[in-house]
């Protein structure tokens, strides 16, 4: 079986939204962000982590336009990347 990184993070994306529809949509009345904003900064990090390596740390990150912005560290080197997909990352910004 041949699969690429890329395809497996998409696939892993897919199936998790759908495993959490259901579940979201169990207890009737009840607020459905309950914890969103840290599962939101845990699934950037993680995405993040999967396109560059597992040596970043995110610092903050931030959604506007349609993109979302992301401040990571390396070894004390600072980048700010953005992506639209939450899957392909680019480097707007570095300190090198």
């Amino acid at each position: 079986m041949n699969i690429e990184r890329r395809d497996f993070i998409k696939g892993c994306a897919a199936s998790s939204v759908l495993l959490l529809g259901g579940i979201g949509s169990t207890g009737k009345g009840e607020a459905k962000t309950h914890s969103a904003p840290a599962s939101t900064a845990s699934h950037i990090e993680k995405s993040i982590k999967a396109s560059f390596g597992g040596g970043f740390s995110m610092q903050a990150h931030a959604q506007s336009g349609g993109l979302t912005y992301a401040d990571i560290e390396h070894c004390g080197n600072r980048y700010a990347v953005a992506s639209a997909d939450l899957v392909d990352w680019k480097i707007v910004r570095s300190s090198l």
